[in-house]
C-alpha cells in the first residue's frame, strides 16, 4: 500500500468514528438540558422574570391550566423569591449555581439550587437555597414538582 492510499483509509477511519459520535451524543440526553439545569433555570425565571407564566409552564413542563406560583411549596420558599427579586430590582447582581442532586430513584430527583448576590456596599456575599424536586412523567419528560426553601 503507498502513502497516498493510507492516507485515504484514515480519513475514512475518521469519518466513520466521527458519525458514530455524532449518532452517540444525538441518542443521549445532553448534559445541558438535565433536570438539575432545568431546575435552576426555574429557580431564575421565577425571580427574574415571574409575570412571564407561559416560558415558566415550558420549563417546569406544566399543563396551561397549572400556575407555576402554585409549585412554591413553603414560606420559606416565597420569602426568598421576594427578597431576591426585591434585590435585582435594586440593581445587585445574582447568580444562580445548581448545587448538589438526591435521587430518590429513576422517577424523582431533588436539586439544590444556590442563588449568591453581594451584599451592597460591602465585598460580603450572601446566598439564598431552594431545593427544588423533579420528577419524570409521560415521554421521559422531566417536570418541576416543588420549591422548596433550604436557609
Amino acid at each position: 500500500m503507498n502513502r497516498r492510499g493510507h492516507e485515504t483509509g484514515s480519513r475514512k477511519i475518521t469519518w466513520v468514528a466521527g458519525i458514530w459520535l455524532v449518532l452517540a451524543l444525538a441518542a443521549c440526553e445532553p448534559f445541558w438540558s438535565t433536570p438539575e439545569g432545568r431546575a435552576r433555570e426555574f429557580i431564575e425565571a421565577l425571580v427574574v422574570s415571574p409575570a412571564e407564566i407561559q416560558p415558566l409552564r415550558d420549563i417546569a413542563n406544566l399543563p396551561p391550566e397549572e400556575n407555576p406560583e402554585a409549585l412554591i411549596g413553603d414560606l420559606s420558599a416565597r420569602i426568598s423569591l421576594d427578597f431576591l427579586r426585591a434585590r435585582q430590582a435594586q440593581g445587585v447582581s445574582l447568580k444562580f449555581v445548581q448545587g448538589e442532586t438526591r435521587r430518590t430513584d429513576d422517577t424523582h430527583r431533588a436539586a439544590m439550587i444556590h442563588v449568591t448576590y453581594l451584599q451592597p456596599g460591602t465585598p460580603v456575599t450572601g446566598e439564598v437555597r431552594f431545593l427544588v424536586r423533579i420528577e419524570k412523567v409521560a415521554q421521559a419528560r422531566w417536570r418541576i414538582a416543588r420549591v422548596t426553601g433550604d436557609n
